[in-house]
């Protein structure tokens, strides 16, 4: 740890106190003193006036929010930087897998303010990576859920009724739906799997695959937070390393379902193309996908599932406002935030970035159309990791993927070398 670190920490140190003791006495607004708060974020500065604007917010004479911008890739150390200047945001917009990284920066609120019944009701379980011994460390604000996008036309073609609905079922689908010209090359694929490089999601996709075979990836062992990824958990196999393999085995040309290299466009772009049955993205690409090619016939459905493990499973990017060690006054930070949360708000936000709710309550009213109702769906079965740095995870699994494609490892060799390289990472 740095000098600057310990300096920062210390002045951390001594501001959570005194925000754990507002946070103890908060309840709710008196009518008097209006709860003023900024707030930062990566949700679009367009989308967020939207937001103030609704009623709910607009017409609440007790809070005064101010809201900036700030981009995704520098978000973090923005806020590092105005926190030891003494000038950060009072509330901020996180993500679930940069918690874990920026928690020293965070206030807990307390379960005197926050019960921890309360926010099982109210939230989505992967909400529950926001909680610990200590407290609340955000409240889940929207949910962006790991879906199965499938074009309409090529399935037809090939006489499938329906997308897959669990991975054993792309074998037989790869048959007729992954093909080659004479010289062997791929020219249509059944789906972008066993590569890194040019597929964007394929740290998200590796990750629900571990998770739906059995690792959380991280957990905590006692106290402390542990990589559980190559752990076998009275396996013969150990689920990552199952996982891994089945990642890997659809880049492998000497396979008869063979889908996926390194020398193909984007996997986004070859799906909006018309050249891929199907494409794993996020809910949020959906209008994305939509505006790359706007006459693409194409449904969405849940992700496909392990028929083993009898869950149905996927990953989420969870989005949460959190509390700032730096908050001038943690009360009406947290007022604002439990605004921000609400049942009326948070319906709002979701129609805004057309994302569902992280509230139980709104998922319970399903939209009528047919993306939206997938959506709801899956932001239910959302699951996520406490991920030590996402930046470095990236790599870490990127270069999994390519050691094993390449030949450089056995599949067990590189499930091994991540563990050890995201211990390392906890531990910094």
């Amino acid at each position: 740890m740095t000098k600057f670190q310990i300096i920062l920490l210390a002045i951390f140190g001594v501001s959570i106190v005194a925000a754990v003791a507002v946070f103890s006495v908060y309840r709710g607004s008196s009518g008097g003193d209006s709860a003023t708060a900024t707030v930062w974020g990566d949700i679009s500065s367009y989308d967020f006036n939207l937001l103030l604007n609704t009623p709910a917010l607009s017409q609440d004479r007790t809070l005064v929010v101010s809201y900036v911008e700030k981009s995704a890739e520098t978000i973090e150390t923005e806020f590092t930087e105005a926190l030891a200047q003494g000038v950060g945001p009072d509330i901020i917009i996180i993500t679930q897998d940069k918690l874990w990284k920026n928690r020293p920066k965070l206030a807990a609120i307390p379960y005197s303010s926050v019960s921890e019944r309360d926010f099982k009701t109210t939230f989505i379980e992967e909400g529950e990576l926001f909680l610990d011994q200590n407290g609340v460390y955000a409240l889940p604000l929207s949910i962006d859920p790991l879906v199965l996008y499938y074009n309409r036309d090529l399935l037809s073609a090939a006489g499938q009724a329906r997308p897959i609905a669990f991975w054993d079922e792309i074998y037989a689908a790869a048959t007729n739906l992954s093909k080659r010209d004479a010289a062997g090359n791929l020219i249509s694929s059944v789906m972008a799997l066993g590569e890194a490089r040019n597929i964007s999601n394929a740290k998200d996709i590796l990750s629900l695959l571990f998770i739906q075979a059995g690792t959380p990836i991280t957990g905590f062992i006692g106290p402390e937070l542990r990589s559980q990824i190559s752990a076998n958990f009275g396996l013969s196999i150990s689920p990552g390393e199952s996982a891994l393999d089945f990642y890997t085995q659809f880049s492998n040309p000497t396979k008869t379902f063979y889908s996926w290299n390194r020398s193909l466009m984007n996997a986004q772009t070859h799906f909006t193309s018309g050249d891929s049955a199907y494409y794993l993205g996020f809910a949020s690409e959906l209008r994305v996908l939509k505006n790359k090619n706007p006459t693409l016939n194409f449904g969405v459905s849940l992700a496909p599932q392990s028929r083993v493990s009898g869950k149905t499973v996927t990953l989420g990017r969870l989005r949460g406002v959190a509390i700032s060690r730096g908050a001038r006054n943690p009360s009406a930070a947290l007022a604002v935030a439990l605004k921000l949360v609400s049942k009326e708000v948070a319906r709002s936000l979701s129609e805004i970035l057309a994302l569902p709710p992280a509230r139980r309550d709104l998922l319970s009213d399903k939209p009528t159309d047919a993306a939206s109702s997938v959506f709801y769906d899956a932001a239910l079965q959302s699951k996520g990791w406490l991920d030590p740095d996402t930046v470095a995870t990236e790599a870490i699994f990127r270069d999994a993927i390519e050691s094993v494609t390449s030949g450089r490892a056995r599949t067990a060799e590189a499930i091994n070398k991540v563990s050890r390289e995201m211990e390392v990472l906890i531990k910094q």
